[in-house]
C-alpha cells in the first residue's frame, strides 16, 4: 500500500468536494501496512431500486449490481441512541435482466423472478412483492416483481431460522419457468459484538479509534462508516470501506479516517461491523452469479467531533 502525503491530502479533498471515488488511505504505524485497506465510496445512485439498507443485508449498492441475484441470512444488531434492536434477516432474490425496469429512460432496476416455493433450511420464505423504493422515494402503486423475504424480530424465533453460529443454511427452492429446482447452502460465522467504543460515544477525527469486539470474525470483516438519518426514506448512506485484513478481537482505525469525515452537528454517523461468509454460486436456468452469504451485522451509531 502506497505511504504518501499526497494520497491523504487526495482523500480528504474527495470527501470535501463530494468526489467519493475509491483511494486509499495511509495507516497507523502501530499497525501492520497490509492490516487494513480502506476506501472511499463512490456516491450513491439515488435513482436505482432498493430492497434493503445496508446496515441490513451487508451488501453494498455496487455488490447489488454486479451479483444481481443475492441469497442472504444475516443476524443483525442495531444501536443508535437509546434503541435497541436485534432481528434475524433472510432473502431469495434474482433479479430479471431480461425485464429492465425503466424510469425517464433510465434502467433503475430489474423484476425480480418467480422461483416457486423458497426455503432456508425448512422455514418457508414468504413471498412477495418488493416494494418500488428507491433512496429518495417509495410508490406503493408499483412494485419491483417478486422476492422472498423474512425477518425474525427482537429475538421471537420462527420456527429455526433466527441467526445461529456455526450452522448451515441451506437456500432451496423449486423453480419455475426456465429457472430448474435448486439448493445452494453457506456456514454462518460467529456472532460478532462490538465492545469498544460504546454505541453513541463521540469520537474525536484526531484521535486513532480502538475497536474492540467478541467472536471470532469469518472470511470477510468488514466496517462501514456512513451517514445516518432517520427521517429519509433509506436512512444510511456508505461513505467509507473499511476492509479488515488482520485483527482477531481488536483494530485501530487511524485517525486520517475519521478526519475524512465531516464534523457537523446535525450529521449522524452509523458504523456497521459486518462479519461474512461468502460464496458466488450458479442455479440452474438462471444466467448471472449469484451471491450467497451469511452474515453477522453489528450497527453502533457514534457522534464524530
Amino acid at each position: 500500500m502506497r505511504r504518501s502525503g499526497f494520497i491523504l491530502a487526495f482523500v480528504a479533498l474527495c470527501w470535501l468536494v463530494g468526489c467519493q471515488e475509491k483511494s486509499p488511505v495511509e495507516l497507523a504505524l502501530d499497525q501492520s501496512p497490509t492490516a487494513l485497506e480502506v476506501s472511499v465510496l463512490p456516491a450513491i445512485d439515488s435513482t436505482l431500486i432498493v430492497d434493503a439498507s445496508v446496515d441490513t443485508s451487508g451488501v453494498m449498492q455496487q455488490e447489488e449490481q454486479r451479483y444481481p441475484a443475492t441469497f442472504l441470512i444475516n443476524g443483525v444488531k442495531t444501536d443508535v441512541g437509546t434503541s435497541h434492536s436485534v432481528f434475524s434477516y433472510s432473502r431469495v432474490l434474482l433479479n430479471d435482466k431480461r425485464n429492465p425496469i425503466q424510469e425517464s429512460g433510465k434502467v433503475i432496476g430489474y423484476l425480480g423472478l418467480d422461483v416457486g416455493t423458497a426455503k432456508v433450511n425448512s422455514v418457508d420464505l414468504p413471498k412477495t412483492l418488493r416494494p418500488y423504493r428507491t433512496w429518495t422515494s417509495f410508490s406503493p402503486d408499483y412494485n419491483a416483481g417478486r422476492a422472498y423475504t423474512l425477518v425474525d424480530q427482537d429475538n421471537k424465533p420462527i420456527g429455526n431460522f433466527t441467526y445461529a453460529a456455526g450452522q448451515t443454511y441451506r437456500f432451496v427452492a423449486d423453480g419455475r419457468g426456465a429457472v430448474s429446482p435448486f439448493e445452494l447452502a453457506i456456514a454462518s460465522p460467529e456472532e460478532i459484538t462490538i465492545l469498544e467504543p460504546k454505541a453513541g460515544s463521540v469520537v474525536f477525527r484526531g484521535d486513532d479509534l480502538q475497536v474492540r469486539w467478541s467472536g471470532h470474525v469469518g472470511d470477510t470483516f468488514r466496517v462501514l462508516i456512513s451517514t445516518y438519518d432517520a427521517r429519509s426514506n433509506v436512512p444510511v448512506k456508505p461513505l467509507l470501506q473499511v476492509d479488515v485484513k488482520e485483527g482477531s478481537s481488536s483494530i485501530t482505525l487511524p485517525a486520517k479516517v475519521l478526519e475524512a469525515l465531516q464534523v457537523n452537528s446535525n450529521v449522524q454517523y452509523l458504523f456497521s461491523f459486518i462479519s461474512m461468509n461468502r460464496s458466488v454460486a450458479s442455479v440452474p436456468g438462471y444466467s448471472e452469479r449469484v451471491l450467497v452469504q451469511a452474515a453477522s451485522i453489528h450497527n453502533i451509531q457514534l457522534w464524530v467531533k
